[in-house]
């Protein structure tokens, strides 16, 4: 017994001696914003891990986790960061580990904001190779890191700018374009693009679809799905339709800078030339644009099909509303249509005229107007006698539309305040600004359409030159055509009609595709 009580209490000790041992415990976060940075010696995944497990170590911390992210800097829905800020939320998390501080974000708001946030849950960051003890060195340093973003990404973007003047084309090879490639000092290089012609076909089929038959994104999917025309062996879905069909890559013209970022919004547009071997021609890419422009103007739905020549063209003289078709009850075994002002159909306020118009008269007064303007100097007369009014009325027009949506903006912040105050539950606030957000979203697209109108109604004479023979080729093969069709020519010449109660008629011409 005497010798075992004196080993019995060495083991006690020892072992109080190492359970009251405790280690920092630290996630380490790793950061670069493309595979290619991944593999570089200074920034690699690998690199910054070992730096965080290394200084961990050399600060007696315990590395728990090591959260990767492979994203730029400017993102903030980053998924490792998000799923990191939550580990730690449900885990006793100490520090947060990173080699530099940029590994957080692009610019020292986001740095200092990402800082500060981990420091109200208790949790410190540290950077293995600098030092962030000091808030003001923090606030340095964070500045430096974002300058440094700053700088790297204007290089980057410079040297893109650069190669796009020379032609070089970034990116995926356009849809109906194949490059050539020939070895250079060791690179494959591309030295010209050739058309593909199997993928050329379908793209003018695309063309065709839209600009003579009228049809829109989806339904030209569909014909060329249903017709076995797939995009190797895929189906084509309406939003490859629409890139193809806007990318100016189709008619030779390679554009750089067409869709700015909002991180970028002072992206140069760069446009060179001679690129790429055309696909279409000139006219018929600007025909296929003014298509697309006249669909995009106009309601969704139905409308380009339906058996009324005037929907998506008749608007109330009164409100500037869109006037639409209506099928009326048969009497005596007769059908009446007619079109009616929307506006007035909603409420009195937005339109207080009951403006409606029998289709079977309105459309032939609309024609017969039309036709003067078959004659090049009645052209020039009327337009000098209408086109002030017009353009005043336009104006006028927008003027209303532009207090709507302000009206529609103060209303939101009214309530977005009552909401904060406990006034109004989140339910109420959130089925009043659905609706307010569709009302903003139909003022904002008027908006966009009447300011487009008073730019062409005041610089858009020149373009009107071909307009006669155009009008008088259309009336005098009206009557063979179907309606459809013939409202998809109609809308090539007119952006609108106005209607007033008093049969009172005005036109406004569309710019001509290619003007």
């Amino acid at each position: 017994m005497l010798d075992i009580v004196p080993y019995f209490a060495i083991f006690v000790v020892e072992q109080v001696m190492v359970t009251s041992v405790t280690h920092r415990r630290i996630v380490g976060y790793i950061r670069v914003s493309t595979d290619k940075q991944a593999r570089n010696d200074r920034s690699s995944l690998g690199t910054q891990e070992e730096r965080v497990r290394a200084t961990a170590s050399a600060i007696g911390g315990l590395v728990v986790r090591v959260f990767c992210d492979v994203e730029s800097g400017r993102r903030d829905d980053r998924p490792q960061y998000r799923a990191m800020l939550e580990y730690i939320r449900e885990n006793d998390i100490d520090t947060v580990l990173v080699q530099y501080l940029d590994r957080f974000g692009r610019n020292p708001k986001e740095i200092l904001s990402r800082i500060w946030q981990l420091g109200e849950q208790g949790v410190s960051v540290e950077a293995t190779d600098q030092d962030i003890k000091d808030e003001m060195m923090l606030i340095v340093n964070a500045g430096m890191a974002g300058h440094e973003s700053k700088r790297t990404s204007e290089r980057v973007q410079a040297n893109m700018n650069n190669s796009a003047r020379k032609g070089v084309h970034s990116g995926p090879p356009p849809y109906g374009l194949r490059p050539i490639r020939e070895i250079k000092d060791g690179k494959a290089v591309v030295v010209r693009w050739e058309i593909e012609e199997t993928e050329a076909e379908i793209i003018k089929e695309m063309a065709r679809l839209s600009v003579e038959e009228n049809l829109g994104y989806k339904a030209i999917a569909d014909s060329l799905n249903e017709r076995g025309m797939t995009r190797n062996g895929r189906f084509w879905v309406p939003a490859s339709i629409q890139l193809i069909l806007r990318n100016p890559a189709i008619k030779g013209l390679l554009v750089f800078g067409r869709n700015r970022k909002k991180s970028s919004p002072n992206q140069e547009l760069i446009e060179v030339p001679g690129v790429f071997p055309p696909i279409l021609t000139e006219q018929e890419w600007d025909l296929l644009q003014q298509r697309q422009d006249i669909r995009k103007g106009a309601p969704r739905g139905s409308v380009h099909k339906s058996e009324y020549l005037l929907s998506s063209i008749a608007r109330c003289g009164h409100c500037g509303g869109p006037m639409t078709g209506k099928a009326g009850a048969k009497y005596k075994g007769r059908l009446y249509r007619s079109y009616q002002c929307v506006n007035a159909k909603k409420a009195r306020a937005k339109c207080s005229f009951h403006n409606s118009h029998v289709s079977t008269k309105l459309e032939p007064a609309v024609l017969e107007y039309l036709g003067q303007f078959s004659d090049p100097k009645r052209v020039v007369e009327l337009l000098d006698q209408s086109g002030p009014s017009n353009l005043k009325r336009i104006k006028k027009e927008l003027g209303r539309a532009e207090k709507q949506l302000t009206a529609l903006d103060r209303d939101f912040h009214q309530n977005l305040d009552l909401l904060k105050k406990g006034v109004l539950e989140e339910e109420e606030f959130g089925r009043a600004n659905e609706k307010r957000r569709d009302e903003r979203a139909s003022a904002e697209i008027r908006i966009a359409e009447l300011r487009n109108q008073v730019e062409r109604t005041e610089t858009s004479e020149d373009s009107l030159v071909a307009l006669p023979d155009q009008i008088r080729s259309f009336t005098e093969s009206f009557e063979e055509m179907e309606t459809p069709k013939a409202k998809a020519i109609l809308q090539t010449i007119l952006e609108a009609v106005y209607v007033w109660n008093d049969n009172r008629i005005e036109i406004a011409f569309r710019q001509q595709a290619g003007s």
